[in-house]
């Protein structure tokens, strides 16, 4: 993971100064980041998009034994599970969502709120892994999908990790960060025109 730790902390950086600069320093940045050849949008966020297909998956594994235990424990009938799964999932959805589209807008603090998103996901992940290897070992009669989920769970998260671990997403950074400099310097020039005129 040193190649993300070293791109979250570059981003740091780039973010603070994106944030302060003035147009020709803008300017600056943007060389800094420049790209060989045409810049493709779509191929620039495969990672950031394979990331966040893989730990959705990775959060959708476990939710419906987690529903169904809940369920049990507090009594409600089993089969109005979903009732628990459908909210609980667009919550999530929604949270990931926001998370990847301001890091994708080239904000250090999104990128950084979805690492630790991610890492409650693999925990989660994790935690229903070993969960369903203990009620293996204690004898119990398990579905195997459940245990089918729970190891795909891992695997999603754990691909979820190495898509951001990649020069390609590296590359993604720089062209989020490159994206968000002209953003902004196109709106110092355009208060400039305004200014200029009245």
């Amino acid at each position: 993971m040193k190649q993300l730790t070293a791109c979250l902390a570059r981003m740091k950086l780039l973010d603070a100064r994106i944030r302060q600069a003035s147009e020709s320093e803008l300017e600056a940045v943007m060389q800094e980041l420049v790209f060989p050849g045409v810049l493709n949008p779509f191929k620039l966020g495969l990672p950031l998009v394979l990331s966040m297909l893989c730990t959705l998956c990775s959060f959708a594994m476990p939710q419906p034994a987690l529903w169904m235990g809940i369920f049990y424990l507090a009594g409600w009938p089993g089969h109005a599970v979903f009732a628990g799964i459908v909210p609980g999932v667009l919550l999530f959805c929604l949270v990931l969502f926001t998370l990847g589209s301001l890091t994708a807008r080239g904000y250090w603090l999104a990128l950084r709120g979805y690492l630790i998103l991610l890492r409650c996901v693999a925990v989660l992940a994790t935690g229903y892994l070993l969960f369903m290897l203990a009620q293996l070992f204690l004898g119990h009669a398990l579905h195997p999908l459940f245990v089918a989920m729970s190891v795909a769970g891992v695997a999603f998260s754990a691909l979820s990790f190495t898509s951001l671990n990649t020069p390609g997403f590296e590359r993604a950074v720089n062209g989020f960060l490159h994206n968000r400099a002209w953003r902004k310097a196109w709106l110092l020039r355009r208060q400039q025109t305004q200014k200029s005129r009245s």
